[in-house]
């Protein structure tokens, strides 16, 4: 079975108080990655307690189309049960958070966004399988700012959770205006904290992701709202995947249970690219996020099937695309250069669980 473990999260006052997202009233229980990564604190699941005879594994999940809705559809439709394993989910509100759970050995798999890559690079998670390709990572400046372009954001203060999809937009966003990070005023927030800092006129602009982007316009009004661009301005040049990433060291100890997982999360695709009505309501119940937000998020992203993912992994089409994520890693300092695909990228799961 699927069991939500219960985690504590530190909100800003000012984030509780402005009520954000129902989508953030499950932030209780832990925190998710756009695809997303952030800044927010680390998060600890309960011991692990197996049920049955069926082993556990502990996975990171984000509260959004990508993250959760393979959870809820897993264990609803005994996909998990089906392939032998029990899954203990843990809710993140970003990527750094679910490695630093992995290096603790609290996390055995994770779902990250694209901006938390560079940890796998690093060599502290190995992609496992790709979940989508997106555009919901996007930056918006207060009306009253006067920002009306990138280059405009010259001397602005923009609030972005650090490492995380959102920050890689801004930065592309950056460059196209003719500006650099250092010309802006780059304040390093969690996503509790950057919606309401917004929300709040305490920054002029802001760098965040779907389905968080929503719970902002209905905040202030999408005329008091300027957008200044998303991942899709950057296409074809980058390509933005969400993946599932394993814990090296959970992969090495017991490589069958990761297969298995794989397995089911393969039944959960099938599942979802058929019934996405019902995987939408599915994901509602599940992360208590409207229903009209998850919505939105679903049409800002692009599910990948699971031959697409299967070629992708054996043309080096997925190569190309991580690898030309590192280089906006490289460029903004998170990574030293450019690391081969393969060294982080392990297919041989994938192509097994989905071949059978």
């Amino acid at each position: 079975m699927v069991r939500k473990s219960k985690l504590s999260l530190k909100l800003p006052i000012a984030a509780i108080m402005l009520s954000i997202l129902l989508v953030l009233a499950a932030c209780s229980s832990g925190a998710p990655s756009g695809g997303g990564g952030a800044a927010s604190p680390a998060q600890t699941p309960e011991p692990n307690k197996p049920a049955g005879k069926l082993p556990t594994i502990n996975v990171a999940y984000m509260p959004d189309m990508n993250g959760a809705t393979p959870i809820v559809i897993g264990e609803e439709k005994g996909y998990f049960k089906e392939a032998g394993i029990n899954v203990n989910a843990v809710k993140f509100l970003s990527g750094p958070p679910e490695f630093q759970a992995m290096a603790s050995g609290d996390i055995d798999i994770a779902y990250i966004g694209p901006g938390a890559t560079f940890l796998a690079a690093q060599g502290k998670g190995h992609i496992i399988d790709i979940v989508s390709l997106g555009k919901s990572d996007m930056v918006f400046a207060t009306k009253k700012s006067g920002i009306k372009e990138w280059k405009d954001l010259k001397g602005k203060t923009v609030g972005v959770p650090k490492g995380t999809s959102g920050e890689m937009v801004l930065n592309l966003g950056l460059e196209k205006g003719g500006l650099k990070p250092s010309d802006v005023n780059i304040v390093n927030m969690d996503v509790a904290g950057a919606v309401s800092a917004y929300v709040a006129g305490k920054v002029d602009a802001v760098a965040i992701w779907s389905p968080y982007t929503q719970e902002i316009e209905k905040q202030v009004g999408k005329e008091n709202m300027v957008k200044l661009g998303d991942n899709s301005d950057f296409f074809p040049d980058y390509i933005f995947p969400a993946s599932w990433v394993v814990n090296p060291k959970f992969f090495q100890e017991k490589p069958e249970l990761v297969q298995q997982f794989l397995k089911a999360i393969a039944q959960t695709t099938d599942y979802k690219l058929k019934n996405k009505d019902e995987a939408i309501k599915m994901t509602a119940a599940y992360t208590q996020v409207p229903e009209e937000s998850l919505k939105l998020q679903l049409d800002s992203l692009e599910w990948l099937d699971n031959k697409r993912v299967a070629d992708a992994f054996k043309d080096g089409t997925a190569k190309k695309w991580y690898e030309n994520l590192e280089k906006l890693f490289v460029q903004n300092g998170s990574l030293k250069e450019v690391v081969p695909a393969d060294q982080f990228i392990v297919t041989d799961p994938f192509l097994k669980a989905t071949s059978q």
